[in-house]
């Protein structure tokens, strides 16, 4: 039993031909959009990547925190003028613990101003026992305020504070360190 004619199921065949053709046909209308879409992504990811990278190496954008200014000036100012703040100046150990007999242990003075700035060409000492071996590395400070010592211990084991003094004046903060 046949319930359409041939002309009918001709029709739907063509029917069906063309919204096959039109499917074919948006798909390939919509393909340039595509690729121009995409393409103008990529060209923008490629100019955020080119401007992050910029702005990384500018030193306007991501500039430390710590900088000098230098200025110059007519009147001469001798370089103690600048005074020791007993709150700001620290004393850092590292490593905090070391073997005796050989392994010595890193002390750094830091002699700063009340601004928090460093006070350079201060003669700085330490101490922290009889039984401790010091080793100036840098006992003046630098431009940073910073002095250097190394301490080691030959035979004797135990904890030490050690304390620097700096123009005579002992610094609050001190440092332990021990020896084993």
């Amino acid at each position: 039993m046949v319930f359409f004619s041939e002309e009918k199921l001709d029709f739907f065949v063509v029917l069906d031909h063309h919204s096959i053709m039109n499917d074919n046909e948006d798909k390939d209308s919509r393909r340039p959009r595509y690729v121009l879409y995409t393409f103008l992504i990529i060209i923008i990811l490629i100019l955020i990547l080119i401007l992050f990278l910029y702005l990384i190496r500018s030193p306007l954008i991501f500039r430390s925190g710590a900088y000098s200014v230098t200025t110059t000036t007519t009147a001469t100012v001798p370089a103690t003028s600048a005074s020791l703040s007993l709150d700001n100046s620290y004393v850092f150990a590292s490593p905090l613990r070391a073997k005796i007999g050989g392994e010595s242990i890193r002390i750094t003075v830091y002699v700063l101003d009340s601004r928090g700035l460093g006070i350079s060409g201060k003669q700085v000492s330490i101490s922290g026992g009889n039984a401790l071996t010091v080793a100036p590395i840098q006992p003046v400070t630098d431009g940073q305020g910073r002095a250097t010592f190394d301490v080691s211990s030959a035979t004797t084991t135990g904890a030490y504070d050690i304390q620097a003094s700096s123009d005579g004046v002992t610094l609050t903060q001190k440092a332990t360190i021990s020896f084993d």
